[in-house]
């Protein structure tokens, strides 16, 4: 392919597909559970690299994507301790908010998402002046010192080639 020709856009999957997939794919993580408890940690780990590998290059693979990753990550944790914190205990969380919580879940995630695109603004808000020269100093520094380092943790399992793409996309 020659440098002024575009490169053919993939054909994304629907969402019939992608949700069976994510069901078959929870599944197997079940079975692995039972059948294999030992490798669950490790699997477990596999599987959020390679989600975070994903929003990483979805962001373009810079300093936005990290700084989208490390706040949707906060905004997903924090929201996910604070529901289960606010369940009178373990046992009703499981048994009665299941369904309600995988749905309150699911919009705050929507939330959260929305949230992570602005997150340059929660970085000023903490202080306007400081937090204007640190973006200007992460937009400095972040590709020479950081990012190498995030790149290797995300890609160095990643086989070149396979998915026909480099590091950044």
């Amino acid at each position: 392919m020659t440098e002024g020709e575009a490169k053919p856009k993939r054909r994304r999957e629907s969402f019939v597909k992608r949700t069976g997939d994510r069901v078959r794919d929870a599944a197997g993580l079940g079975r692995l559970a039972f059948e294999q408890p030992r490798s669950l940690p490790g699997e477990l780990g596999r599987r959020f690299k390679r989600f975070v590998r994903a929003l990483f290059r979805a962001r373009g693979g810079g300093l936005y994507a990290c700084g989208f990753v490390v706040t949707f990550l906060w905004l997903e944790a924090t929201t996910f301790v604070g529901q289960v914190a606010s369940s009178s205990s373990l046992a009703a969380f499981l048994a009665e908010e299941f369904f309600e919580f995988l749905f309150r879940f699911a919009v705050q995630s929507l939330v959260n998402t929305v949230l992570a695109f602005i997150w340059p603004v929660f970085v000023i808000e903490l202080s306007p002046v400081y937090g204007t020269v640190a973006l200007g100093a992460l937009y400095l520094l972040f590709p020479r010192f950081i990012q190498p380092h995030i790149d290797r943790w995300l890609f160095d399992d990643e086989e070149e080639g396979a998915t026909g793409e480099s590091p950044q996309g």
